[in-house]
């Protein structure tokens, strides 16, 4: 009897230090997904605009597309309007590239449920972009989206290129760079830096 107790409880004890190992098995079974990474296909996503129309990265299969993370209420990502490194950036990226899309997404709830407030701040800083409203914030976990701005570049291919900052903080522009480094048929170099603003402040669940 006292063997079968000592059976029991060995087994008992072996069944409760498994279980944590086997609940991460579990959840990935559940399809709990990472964020997307260099050289796998961008996660697919449509979302509404500031102006009303639906989005769609389908839409865009063959082109080049940059996505920059924004939010009007970050001083940050402001700067980087302001001052004229956004503007530049999307000149130099189409004057290689007519056809590069420029995609603006805002994932921060404070501001996410003010639609018109992101399309006035893009307008005023004289960016001609779409700027698309992800108030649940699914895209933006669908990227790892950290911080206003983060940039990401998808290549043509549909295969995500680049990831991280906008610049060095410097004469640097790390999506410029991507976006040669596509056109010339080379890998981004870096195609991943961390990047630099303020976090971005997704809805509670």
């Amino acid at each position: 009897m006292k063997h079968l107790a000592l059976i029991a409880s060995l087994t008992l004890g072996a069944g409760l230090a498994l279980s944590p190992v086997i609940a991460p098995a579990a959840l990935a079974a559940e399809g709990q997904k990472a964020a997307a990474k260099i050289g796998e296909a961008a996660p697919d996503f449509t979302l509404k605009g500031a102006d009303g129309k639906e989005y769609k990265l389908a839409d865009y299969k063959g082109k080049v597309v940059v996505l920059e993370w924004m939010n009007p209420g970050c001083p940050v990502c402001r700067e980087v309007c302001e001052e004229g490194k956004v503007g530049s950036m999307m000149k130099s990226c189409k004057e290689m590239d007519a056809e590069v899309v420029f995609l603006f997404i805002n994932s921060t709830a404070a501001t996410a449920n003010d639609p018109k407030s992101s399309a006035d701040y893009l307008a005023k800083n004289k960016i001609e972009a779409p700027a698309l409203i992800d108030g649940d914030g699914k895209v933006g976990h669908a990227y790892g989206a950290k911080t206003t701005p983060h940039c990401f570049v998808i290549g043509k291919d549909g295969k995500l290129a680049y990831d991280g900052a906008i610049d060095d903080k410097g004469s640097k522009n790390y999506v410029v760079e991507a976006v040669k480094a596509l056109k010339e048929g080379k890998a981004a170099e870096p195609s991943t830096t961390k990047p630099y603003g303020c976090s971005v402040k997704y809805a509670r669940k």
